[in-house]
């Protein structure tokens, strides 16, 4: 197949190579681009359920998948076929000049082969990490996103949260700019200051707007410029990132009806999924602190007993979303048995007990399944929250 590293880049020279090879397709393409660090994948299934329900020929390309690589390249929320997959992605690699490009960078030519033969109006175009260096940073957008940003890949990105902002407001040029409506002003100014930069105009969904919030695990309503709506997908930062779109597709005059559709029919895996009711067992990719956090406050009320299966990749920030989660769960029970590159049982062990978690209620299972299972039985009819990795929800039975 092809390899998933590559060499760093310092420019977007040697994609700029492929794509020309290729008859750069991009440039007869209309983007959505959406960077950040957490979100991108709510905003994005947003943005695409609405802008099909108006009658667009839509494609999405976003990362990572749960269950299927082809999750990553959708053309009206239908996952590209496995012969146009192999097809698109052959062309791509017989195309390439060298042999130092990523599995991001091949895949992401293949989605605008892919894009172009079934004449998408628009596409909705995630990053893969930061967004100034990154590869999708090739198009020239009808309008960009940026989502809540966080701390996280800060060995590539910088580790202040305005060395990340810059990175991820990279894509912006000179269209329309719509921001996440709660960044931190690190964040913001960055934002602000490549907007101006650009001439971009920059729209944030206005707070001051939003009303009659209901929130849950469930499914969230809320009233904005008043107008009520509906999410499936539940939890407060929902509401953030329904907004965020809400916004984006008012700037492309998306017709409301098909805006409300779009929020409520809008719906990902491993994005606070109920997987069971009784006992309540909850699933959620989130792998970084501020996505830890956002999930932890939709549970951080409940009374009943908390049981948590945590395994995360290596790179990542587990101290950071230990450190959050050992406040919150009255059990832990860490895994690693479902990705090679998984954060070792034992060292997980050890950092919940630098956070003072008592050893008593922390468990070690390899295997994803008996660790469910035994978290269920712990929680003893209270909720068991599958949380810290995509790779991880992927291996759940879902």
């Amino acid at each position: 197949m092809f390899s998933t590293g590559g060499k760093p880049v310092t420019d977007l020279s040697r994609f700029a190579a492929l794509c020309a090879s290729l008859g750069n397709p991009q440039d007869k393409l209309g983007f959505i681009h959406i960077a950040g660090t957490n979100g991108k994948g709510s905003v994005s299934e947003f943005l695409s359920c609405a802008l099909v329900n108006a009658g667009y020929k839509t494609g999405k390309f976003t990362s990572p998948y749960v269950l299927d690589i082809r999750e990553r390249i959708q053309a009206d929320n239908r996952l590209i076929s496995k012969k146009d997959f192999d097809e698109c992605v052959s062309a791509a690699i017989e195309a390439a000049e060298t042999q130092d490009l990523s599995q991001f960078e091949i895949l992401t030519a293949a989605s605008f082969l892919y894009f172009r033969k079934k004449q998408a109006d628009i596409v909705v175009l995630e990053t893969g990490i930061g967004g100034l260096l990154d590869c999708t940073n090739i198009v020239t957008p009808e309008l960009s996103v940026i989502t809540s940003i966080g701390y996280d890949h800060s060995d590539i990105l910088g580790a202040e949260l305005s060395d990340i902002a810059k990175h991820k407001a990279g894509i912006i040029k000179n269209a329309p700019c719509i921001a996440y409506p709660e960044l931190e002003r690190a964040a913001y100014v960055e934002i602000k200051l490549q907007c101006e930069k650009t001439g971009a105009k920059l729209i944030i969904p206005d707070m001051s707007l939003l009303s009659d919030e209901k929130v849950s695990v469930y499914g969230n309503t809320f009233v904005y410029k008043g107008n009520k709506y509906a999410t499936s997908m539940g939890g407060r930062h929902q509401v953030l990132n329904a907004l965020t779109a809400f916004e984006a597709l008012n700037a492309l005059r998306v017709p409301q009806r098909s805006i409300r559709s779009g929020l409520k029919t809008a719906a990902l895996p491993a994005r606070l999924q109920l997987l069971k009711k009784n006992p309540l067992v909850v699933l959620d990719g989130a792998h970084n602190r501020p996505g830890i956090a956002a999930v932890k406050a939709v549970f951080e009320m409940w009374r009943a007993q908390k049981a948590v299966v945590f395994g995360i990749l290596n790179g990542k920030d587990y101290l950071g979303a230990l450190q959050e989660l050992s406040t919150f769960a009255h059990y832990f029970v860490f895994t690693d048995g479902f990705d090679e590159n998984a954060v070792s049982c034992s060292d997980l062990y050890r950092a919940a007990m630098l956070f003072g978690f008592p050893g008593e209620f922390i468990y070690t299972v390899s295997e994803t399944g008996r660790a469910v299972a035994l978290a269920e039985e712990l929680a003893g009819g209270g909720l068991v929250l599958v949380t810290g990795s995509l790779r991880l929800a992927g291996r759940v039975d879902i």
